[in-house]
């Protein structure tokens, strides 16, 4: 090791290895170069010996000097046309290989440094041959007897990088020519496990960053793939080896390194963009690593795929993840008796109602890091994984989805990031999602009147709820617009409505049930196919079956589009088997039924954690939402502009309870039951109450709120530019398609970056930094009246304005499609 960190030998090593042949040389000449340099080389090495003369400095370099020429004569040779290739002949049938490796066993210090030309000479052999030489036992075998060598080896980095290549290498030949595996793979036999040498090497090397462990982790994947069509392989990675525990436990330590808070410069954000990212070397090492579990799940065996998803549930998301998420609750559980920091926390919890600004802070970063998370992934096993822990992991009786909820009363950032994360969980489309935040509390149609029921599935085809939307829009003056902006522009709206509402129709066809009012019936709740059983401490039991008790918990979530049949299906978590998810990868995953499956039944008493839920009369997190859009004018204006896109995207759905729930103003509620209509009908009211006592200059602040929302578009409608302009290295599915109607910039600015004032003057360039704008007379009204209420009902007046014409056209282009 110290030899190879000596500048003096080092240089001298360059030196004598810029004196290659030439590249194109004369058959003949080749292979009498070939054999001289070989001489040159069996006469040092039999010239030597461990204990009566032991190789000196020079007679290593004099050996590393002549295997540079021999390989690069093979390459040559190689690359010829001629049929014969007397120099590989001869290496092979001499076995060159194999005295070469065993001389360089018994040079002592000089061991890394041959190590790292045996190496290199295998690495430029194979990238040359194409496995071809692979076949040759005296090629192979002292090759694999130098890889056995290095095994559990600490090596300096020159030395890693040439044996990962080498490896990544010989991972490719393998996937391309399977039966080279039997050359490197042991299978189990008379008592003896099985070995896979190539496989234990790379494993140092997964959780490295940079491009080594790039290599590594790309040249396992590899590995996986060949799992697949390879039973023993399989058996060997998911049960000999310490892949998935390894993994699993890198993530942890992986998080465990990230910021406990954020430094955010920027007021609006409330989500990790791919600069961010960028600028967190942590971040971007638990991403890497994240990226490479999907990877995992998506090509591996379902043996390894069981094994990794429960190492992953097991070991990081119930260990790692809940706690971080769930920091107010003092204490979790199978963790001990709480630390006096916690048991002070939990007092202040209990006497002031709210968590510590530093907790919130911490809480605030590990819900952005979630969502961060869940919007990476790909793979339907690895989500559902994380979706079953959102849903159903308890941490002393309360579930991660139900603290949650209540967040979304917070009145700091932290309201900013939950808003973000549940917008994130209901994009997915997925049916036990929908059916725990808000559908199973519908299903009883216990929300209306019973003379209503019928009228659920009722089309309007006159659209009068559209006309009673845009009738409940704040009276204030109008900004006359170009033709060519997006907003207030009514037709821009009724397209974005429609492509979204046709994307999530295809998305939920597959559903289990229709959720008409009709179907799941009245009189008892779907069984949910992401339930757990409950144990007898009331607990949900993850032991997410054994494969042939003919449920793995697993069969209702699958890909969009991916139908009923086999294919469709997905491994759970907990089960030792499942079928594969095969073809092109989609996010809208949602739940279905199988063609061999019965439809779901209503569940029996206290037989799942629903059952032993109290029925609410409407969803508490509808509740929860309405309840803060109540409080809108209390609200700042990027609180506001999440709530209103949750809410819309909510109303994008086409299932009939939670269409007309939102959407439809002629259906009755229940007295008790708050509508949608009636928020925005108060709102409206108190929007002008507010306005009319208010008269100077609050034409031109109502002007300088619609101006800011029309600048605030020409950044979102460019953000593909700016995207361009600095490109990053996350997943493509966190690099989504700019949205105009996109209530964040999150996709274009960093949290480090500077927020410009609300209210811009006119004509100034999004694109520029705006801390300096001169301060006009209306500029520092503006800025003077900043806090005040007059600001926030202006903005929300605006703000509210726009929304109606949204979900105006939301529900005229739920009444279209359903009428065609």
């Amino acid at each position: 090791m110290s030899w190879l960190k000596s500048n003096s030998l080092s240089s001298s090593f360059g030196k004598l290895k810029s004196s290659s042949p030439p590249k194109e040389c004369d058959p003949s000449a080749c292979y009498e170069s070939f054999k001289k340099h070989w001489q040159q080389t069996n006469e040092i090495i039999e010239k030597t010996e461990p204990t009566k003369n032991p190789p000196r400095t020079d007679d290593i370099l004099g050996v590393v000097n002549h295997l540079d020429h021999l390989v690069t004569l093979l390459c040559i040779e190689m690359r010829s046309t001629h049929e014969s290739n007397p120099c590989l002949e001869f290496l092979l049938s001499e076995n060159l290989l194999d005295k070469l490796f065993f001389w360089s066993t018994r040079t002592g210090r000089y061991g890394n440094a041959l190590k790292l030309e045996q190496i290199r000479l295998y690495e430029t052999l194979v990238s040359h041959s194409h496995a071809q030489l692979l076949i040759h036992e005296s090629f192979h075998r002292p090759l694999q007897a130098l890889l056995a060598s290095c095994v559990s080896q600490l090596f300096p980095v020159e030395v890693e990088k040439r044996l990962v290549v080498l490896l990544n290498q010989l991972c490719i030949c393998l996937v391309q020519h399977s039966q080279l595996l039997t050359l490197f793979f042991q299978e189990a036999k008379d008592g003896q496990q099985a070995g896979f040498t190539i496989f234990s090497l790379l494993m140092h090397y997964v959780h490295r960053d940079g491009a080594l462990g790039q290599q590594a982790r790309d040249a396992l994947l590899l590995c996986m793939v060949l799992s697949k069509t390879n039973q023993p392989v399989a058996e060997f990675i998911a049960h000999q080896s310490t892949v998935c525990p390894v993994l699993a436990t890198g993530l942890s330590g992986l998080y465990s390194a990230l910021p406990r808070k954020l430094s955010v410069a920027v007021e609006d954000w409330h989500r990790f963009t791919p600069d961010d990212v960028n600028e967190i070397p942590e971040l971007v090492a638990f991403m890497n690593n994240l990226e490479f579990c999907n990877a995992v799940v998506q090509v591996a065996h379902p043996a390894i795929r069981s094994q990794l998803l429960e190492y992953l549930y097991q070991g990081f998301l119930v260990p790692v993840m809940g706690p971080a998420l769930l920091q107010e609750t003092g204490m979790t559980e199978g963790y001990g008796f709480p630390s006096p920091l916690q048991l002070l926390q939990s007092l202040y919890i209990q006497l002031t109602g709210s968590v510590p600004q530093s907790t919130e802070e911490e809480l605030t970063a590990a819900t952005a890091y979630f969502d961060l998370f869940i919007r990476s992934l790909t793979e339907p096993g690895l989500l559902h994984s994380f979706i079953c822990f959102t849903l159903r992991k308890t941490y002393d009786g309360q579930r991660i989805i139900d603290s949650l909820v209540q967040r979304i009363k917070a009145t700091s950032r932290l309201c900013l990031v939950t808003l973000a994360l549940l917008e994130t969980l209901v994009d997915l489309n997925c049916e036990d999602v929908m059916l725990e935040l808000v559908l199973r509390h519908l299903v009883p149609c216990s929300h209306v009147m019973l003379s209503q029921r019928s009228r659920v599935r009722h089309v309007d085809p006159y659209c009068r709820s559209a006309d009673k939307l845009l009738s409940m829009a704040p009276n204030i003056p109008r900004l006359e617009v170009s033709e060519s902006s997006l907003y207030g522009d009514y037709q821009a709206y009724l397209h974005d409505a429609r492509s979204k509402i046709v994307s999530c129709t295809a998305a939920t066809s597959v559903w289990t049930y229709p959720y008409d009012g009709e179907n799941p019936p009245h009189s008892g709740l779907p069984t949910r196919p992401m339930e757990l059983p409950v144990t007898a401490d009331g607990e949900a039991d993850h032991s997410l079956p054994s494969a042939d008790d003919g449920s793995s918990g697993y069969e209702s979530f699958a890909l969009k589009g991916g139908g009923s049949g086999r294919g469709s299906e997905c491994e759970s978590p907990c089960s030792s088997g499942g079928a594969e998810s095969e073809g092109d990868v989609n996010r809208n995953y949602s739940p279905t039924k199988t063609s061999t499956r019965p439809a779901p039944l209503p569940p029996q008493p206290c037989a799942t954690m629903s059952s032993i839920l109290p029925l609410q009369l409407v969803s508490p997190f509808l509740d929860v939402l309405l309840g803060k859009l109540e409080g809108m004018l209390t609200h700042d204006l990027y609180t506001n502009l999440r709530l209103t896109g949750l809410i819309s995207r909510l109303a994008i759905y086409p299932q009939p309870l939670l269409h007309s729930l939102l959407l439809d103003h002629s259906l009755v509620f229940q007295p008790s039951i708050r509508s949608l209509f009636q928020v925005l009908g108060s709102l409206k009211q108190r929007i002008e109450a507010a306005l009319a006592a208010e008269t100077r200059g609050l034409e031109g602040v109502i002007r300088e709120a619609q101006n800011y929302l029309l600048e605030r578009e020409d950044r979102l409608v460019n953000v593909r530019r700016h995207a361009l302009e600095a490109p990053c290295s996350l997943p493509p599915t966190i690099q989504s398609s700019p949205d105009p109607f996109d209530r964040g910039d999150s996709k274009r600015r960093s949290f480090s970056m500077a927020l410009s004032s609300v209210f811009r003057r006119n004509g100034t360039s999004p694109a520029k930094d705006t801390r300096n704008i001169t301060n006009t007379q209306s500029y520092r009204y503006l800025r003077q009246g900043s806090q005040t209420q007059t600001r926030q009902v202006v903005m929300c007046a605006v703000l509210l304005d726009e929304w109606l014409k949204e979900l105006a056209a939301i529900s005229q282009e739920h009444t279209i499609l359903k009428v065609l």
